[in-house]
């Protein structure tokens, strides 16, 4: 019976006809017969292994002669050909789908029931995959042992050889210029040309937000549920402690590296690393920025401003001043910031700027600097920063008479102090 001759008569049974026909032939197999075929053919199969284990080496003069005959340009246009077939019989397929709503209608609804089907038939898997730990994890092992590490090694190797080649054949056919740029931006540039960009901003735009309902919605649902974000902090804790050791562990075996190596290390940095691209990179990044700015000489202003309105200052002082007082604690707790914070530590670092400031700065030096430093300076404007300030800290000072009174008693007190202990020290001398 031919394939149309067995499609009507399937389209002639009635419902319980066809019901009748598939309980017919589910009945019909036999499980045992089917487990004894399947288990002939394994042991033939590995009794021709044992017996025969050339098979596929004695075919290799058919292949070489097969390849040797095939005419694969005339196989190119066949292929070529016969996919053309297929796309012109899939686009008049969907061009009729897609012109009744109703087929589509239908076809969308046939989704839900197969996805639903996959995942139950998932479920089940994983569902009788529940094995003890050591279970799970002696096949995984097994897994791995067995596998052909050599082979893989070797393929990777391939794999990297032929991307270098191509990358050499790459600079070969293009000259000064990799051929690469010139095709690659051929083919952008027809992509580009058809392509509306307006609607793909619209769809990224549009996905974003998407993306956005999505985390919020998981955001609050998790929110709700204490024990939820409880696990979820745990894993975050427990996926942040893994990264801190993957680093700790590659730092410290860099930290028995040899001193050859690491000068071996500098040197290939300084011949590889374009510096002076990384140079021009942040030139241009830098006039990027003023261009910018210099284009919106408002924008940042207005952009801080309406950030710092829904700022709470109060909150945010309570914040900097707590996470100051844990820093001056902590480094009050720590020993070698004592030490290093110490008069006597402190005292000799400064006598080590001294003198090395001393050793590099000369009096003639600091005099020019300074001569033409101040002679470039606005002597008007100056005078006016001057009296602005001093003005102003004077008229604050002196606006409250508790205040003022106050700075008087020190500012005298203070005097009379520096007066005594210079006439001591005058006396000693």
């Amino acid at each position: 019976m031919s394939a149309n001759e067995a499609v009507k008569e399937a389209g002639t049974l009635s419902p319980e006809q066809a019901a009748a026909a598939i309980r017919e032939a589910v009945s019909a197999y036999d499980g045992k017969e089917l487990a004894e075929r399947v288990n002939r053919f394994s042991l033939a199969m590995m009794a021709a292994r044992g017996e025969y284990p050339d098979l596929a080496r004695d075919a290799y003069p058919a292949l070489e002669a097969a390849f040797a005959d095939i005419d694969f340009g005339k196989l190119r246009e066949a292929v070529s050909a016969l996919a053309g077939y297929g796309a012109d019989g899939a686009s008049k397929a969907l061009e009729e789908v897609t012109a009744n709503p109703v087929v589509i209608a239908n076809l969308v609804g046939a989704l839900p029931p197969v996805v639903n089907s996959i995942v139950r038939v998932l479920a089940a898997l994983v569902d009788n995959l529940d094995l003890p730990p050591e279970i799970l994890a002696s096949a995984l092992f097994n897994v791995l042992t067995a596998l052909d590490a050599e082979t893989i090694g070797h393929v990777l190797s391939e794999v990297s050889r032929q991307v270098n080649l191509l990358h050499a054949g790459n600079y070969i056919l293009g000259g000064d210029e990799p051929r690469f740029r010139a095709v690659f931006s051929d083919f952008m540039k027809r992509v580009l040309d058809n392509l509306e960009m307006e609607e793909a901003t619209g769809a990224l735009a549009a996905l974003g937000e998407d993306l956005e309902t999505v985390a919020d919605v998981l955001a609050e649902l998790i929110a709700r549920d204490p024990a939820a974000v409880l696990l979820l902090a745990q894993a975050v804790n427990s996926l942040v402690n893994s990264l801190t050791r993957i680093v700790g562990s590659g730092v410290r075996e860099m930290m028995a590296w040899s001193d050859e190596l690491l000068v071996s290390l500098g040197e290939r940095s300084r011949e590889d690393l374009d510096v002076v691209e990384m140079g021009h990179v942040v030139d241009s990044l830098i006039g990027l920025s003023l261009r910018f700015r210099e284009a919106n000489p408002d924008l940042g202003r207005e952009m801080l401003t309406d950030v710092l309105k829904v700022v709470n200052t109060e909150q945010l002082e309570l914040v900097l001043r707590g996470a100051m007082n844990d820093l001056k604690q902590a480094a009050l707790a720590n020993s070698g910031i004592q030490i290093a914070l110490g008069p006597e530590e402190v005292g000799r670092r400064v006598n080590e700027m001294l003198a090395g400031f001393n050793r590099s700065a000369s009096p003639g030096g600091v005099a020019d600097y300074l001569k033409r430093l101040f002679s470039t300076l606005d002597a008007v404007e100056l005078e006016k920063a001057a009296r602005t300030v001093s003005g102003g800290v004077i008229d604050g000072l002196f606006a409250s008479a508790g205040t003022a009174l106050a700075i008087l008693k020190v500012a005298g007190h203070n005097a009379w102090k520096v007066a005594k202990n210079l006439f001591g020290l005058i006396k000693k001398s």
